[in-house]
């Protein structure tokens, strides 16, 4: 799993490379027309605050299939339910109908709480009154093509493909006295969605976005390891372009997945939703 990682990791790393430096051949073009549309910028790379409110619910089957506890980490673990993160984005403009997307985040989150009642949490059952310390963290690379139905410098409508990669780790710890408790699991989930974008410029200046994602998924990952379910992405805001090649962003984003793991590390499900606003700045070329 943990080669499968580093391997996915180094194919996005690869593509946003690619996609950000394109290839010299093309820069070495003339100008085409529509590059000076409020929407034409061939380049956008920013950076910003996202500041997510956060569900997470887990159960992890132990080793011989006794079915593990549904554990809600917000209201059970003692994790807080918002935070606050720096999130990297942006997208290179292919041609005038073709554009290539990018985002990345990461949640790191840690919590301490008394459980009321015994969690089974994989081949450790914890017992009642027990404090316990938790975790839950993961790496989101985000990958989207968007191809323009639609496209008249002021607007667009596009068809988007994309990929979510989904690096989770998560366990839990704690000291019973004659010994201590620790487990820990993590899986990589590559999560497809297929739906559409729309922009508007209502000026050189002012420029409404929004996207929206969906997809009822199946992996198969090889090796007696896959993944089902739902997921649901949606997210839609404003960009004002204060400057020539400098723009701020407000924009929501909300993600939610719902998905069954079977897989040497984890057999459960993970279902985990954030949501809220990203600020952001950025620069255009």
């Amino acid at each position: 799993m943990r080669e499968f990682t580093a391997a996915s990791k180094l194919v996005f790393s690869t593509a946003i490379v690619l996609t950000l430096c394109g290839s010299a051949e093309t820069l070495a073009e003339e100008r085409p027309a529509w590059r000076d549309d409020p929407l034409g910028s061939r380049f956008a790379l920013g950076a910003g605050l996202f500041a997510p409110r956060l569900d997470t619910q887990v159960r992890r089957d132990s080793s011989t299939g006794i079915v593990g506890t549904v554990i809600d980490f917000e209201s059970t673990l003692g994790m807080d339910d918002n935070d606050r993160l720096p999130l990297v984005l942006g997208y290179y403009r292919v041609a005038k109908k073709h554009r290539i997307g990018f985002q990345y985040f990461r949640l790191d989150r840690n919590g301490d709480s008394v459980n009321d009642a015994p969690i089974r949490f994989g081949d450790v059952l914890v017992p009642a009154n027990f404090p316990i310390s938790s975790f839950f963290n993961v790496d989101v690379y985000s990958l989207n093509y968007a191809y323009s139905i639609i496209y008249d410098g002021q607007k667009e409508l596009a068809f988007n493909i994309g990929l979510q990669l989904q690096d989770v780790e998560t366990g839990i710890a704690g000291n019973l006295g004659p010994g201590f408790l620790v487990e820990e699991a993590d899986v990589v989930a590559p999560l497809p969605t297929f739906g559409g974008s729309f922009d508007y410029a209502f000026n050189e200046k002012w420029i409404f976005t929004s996207m929206v994602g969906v997809f009822a998924v199946e992996i198969d990952l090889g090796a007696d390891s896959d993944l089902a379910g739902e997921i649901l992405q949606f997210n839609t805001g404003l960009i004002w372009k204060a400057f020539d090649n400098v723009g701020f962003a407000l924009h929501y984003n909300y993600f939610n997945v719902d998905v069954d793991v079977n897989d040497s590390d984890w057999v459960g499900f993970l279902k985990y939703e954030y949501r809220g606003p990203v600020l952001a700045v950025a620069v255009y070329f």
